[in-house]
């Protein structure tokens, strides 16, 4: 199950990045900063709860604990991926970074990774249903 989860958040991960490059490249420009963070939100969730949805149960957890496990896995190593972009690839201020985690201050990343841990139990109780 580990490394399932590792594959599907290798996908997780591309669909992020697509989505800020957009969010930065062509939302940014036209809605400014602000309001493009609202929307990357959105499509944000929209993405990364379609990838799951499509491969929670190639993944495999037998319960919600392994649901929730597998949250914290994507969950954490988004959190990883977002601080090493930022510190070591835009060269960013721990400052700046942290701040992009408080959504009082306007920025949702925060959000989005509450999201992400909580979306395959979300996921797997609605797909027990049907």
């Amino acid at each position: 199950m580990f490394v399932k989860a590792l594959i599907v958040w290798i996908f997780i991960a591309i669909g992020e990045i697509v989505n800020g490059n957009i969010r930065v490249r062509y939302l940014q420009k036209r809605y400014g900063k602000y309001y493009s963070k609202q929307m990357s939100l959105i499509s944000g969730i929209v993405i990364f709860s379609t990838i799951i949805w499509f491969f929670l149960s190639w993944v495999g957890p037998a319960n919600i604990y392994q649901c929730l496990f597998v949250g914290f896995i994507w969950m954490a190593l988004m959190v990883l991926l977002d601080l090493f972009f930022g510190r070591y690839v835009f060269r960013y201020s721990w400052r700046k970074i942290f701040n992009d985690f408080n959504p009082k201050k306007g920025n949702f990343l925060g959000v989005g990774m509450v999201l992400i841990l909580f979306c395959p139990v979300i996921i797997f109780i609605i797909q027990k249903q049907q």
